[in-house]
């Protein structure tokens, strides 16, 4: 005979254990929604991110927004660096023919700051009209920045020494080279980007952008020559400078009504 005792403890281990089988599956149940939660995550900030997966020849797109960001950050410190050649007069003469003296400073302050404001335009509007961005592109987008990054120190060579005999040639040999590396840099991000539809749409704003390529080979033989006056007249070769800059300054590229 079976005691009461027995009797009672029976029934309730086996709801015990039915209550136990229920947690287990709702645990279970609930870390593989916590799973697939962290999968989606996971899935999502990768595809935000900018990188080619390799070996199975797919680029992951990303959008443009850090891109943006950190050329905004490199174009506006190269843009800044440029005010600090323009130094305070020394001396206790005339300031003003002290001041119409440093000229040549605010010359190449003026066609400096105009180059690489031109530079962050067209910049911008292109990744307005990129689709999406990846792992070629940000290097092509490096080597431009590299480029936009050494615009102050030519730039300072030209204030210093545009008037000398002797250095005159050369610092505006070295700032001509600078805007060719600038141009070629420039060139090839806007390449890549317009070329087969690559990362640009086929939209009517984007094909005009694509024929503005048209016009890169004027700014390589403006500087061309710039560089080529500069043995010879190193002033003409600062004025060449300052009217490529000027003429890139209209506006070529259509901005896009809307992202």
């Amino acid at each position: 005979m079976v005691s009461w005792s027995v009797m009672h403890t029976a029934p309730s281990c086996a709801f015990r254990a039915r209550s136990a089988k229920s947690a287990s599956r709702t645990r279970l149940s609930r870390e593989y929604s916590v799973c697939i939660c962290m999968s989606s995550r996971i899935c999502s900030t990768v595809s935000d991110l900018a990188c080619a997966v390799p070996g199975l020849g797919q680029t992951v797109a990303v959008r443009t927004s850090r891109l943006e960001a950190f050329s905004d950050g490199v174009f506006a410190i190269a843009a800044t660096l440029l005010v600090l050649e323009l130094r305070v007069p020394a001396g206790e003469g005339d300031l003003v023919r002290a001041l119409i003296g440093l000229w040549p400073a605010y010359a190449a302050y003026l066609i400096s700051f105009l180059t690489i404001g031109i530079i962050w335009v067209n910049h911008h509007t292109l990744l307005e009209h990129c689709r999406r961005v990846d792992r070629p592109f940000l290097y092509l987008n490096l080597f431009l920045l590299i480029a936009v990054g050494i615009v102050p120190f030519p730039t300072a060579l030209v204030g210093e020494y545009i008037l000398s005999e002797r250095g005159a040639t050369a610092a505006l040999v070295v700032y001509g080279l600078g805007a060719v590396l600038i141009a070629l840099a420039f060139t090839g991000v806007f390449l890549y980007a317009t070329h087969d539809h690559r990362l640009v749409g086929d939209h009517a704003a984007a094909r005009r952008i694509r024929q503005e390529g048209r016009f890169f080979p004027i700014g390589l033989g403006a500087y061309t020559l710039g560089i080529a006056l500069a043995f010879v007249a190193p002033v003409a070769s600062l004025a060449v400078y300052g009217l490529t800059a000027i003429f890139y300054a209209f506006p070529r590229l259509p901005l896009p009504t809307q992202r």
